[in-house]
């Protein structure tokens, strides 16, 4: 690509869960809960994940559409407080091309006896190659498979 762009963006997206701020903290926390809705649909798979959470650990995950799992993500843990706050920086690629760098802000806040979570996007996207309506569809998407899960270990408790 001999053109080279960069657009910048804030992108907000909020949910409330009918669990605890531990809960959703839990599901955050915990590699193999967190596995289980890290992708934004039953049409993708995740191929590789890794979570060291903890100030300073490694977060790491390829995945894609299914048989395509292009997409890799490589980031650290800035600030995490039980139960309330997790903030991480991180690039994105796609193949070998980097497309994005991102900071990110998850914020849980107790609302009655449930959660309401405040994801804060602050990416930089290059060169066109991922735009800022399709992360933010796709953090729709992801946090969506996060209030099912949270409704399935709801149902197993």
């Amino acid at each position: 690509m001999s053109e080279r762009t960069v657009e910048h963006d804030t992108i907000v997206v909020e949910r409330n869960f009918q669990a605890s701020p531990k809960r959703v903290f839990a599901a955050w926390a915990d590699p193999n809960a967190h596995g289980l809705w890290k992708v934004p649909g039953d049409n993708w798979e995740l191929a590789e994940f890794e979570n060291d959470f903890r100030v300073g650990g490694r977060e790491r995950s390829c995945f894609g559409p299914k048989g395509d799992p292009k997409y890799c993500s490589d980031g650290s843990y800035l600030d995490i407080v039980q139960e309330a706050r997790i903030v991480s920086v991180g690039t994105m690629h796609d193949g070998k091309a980097r497309i994005s760098g991102t900071l990110c802000t998850v914020e849980l806040l107790a609302d009655g006896k449930g959660t309401r979570l405040i994801l804060t996007d602050q990416s930089a996207f290059f060169d066109g190659r991922e735009t800022p309506s399709e992360r933010k569809s796709g953090w729709g998407k992801i946090l969506d498979r996060l209030v099912i899960q949270m409704g399935r270990e709801d149902a197993t408790a």
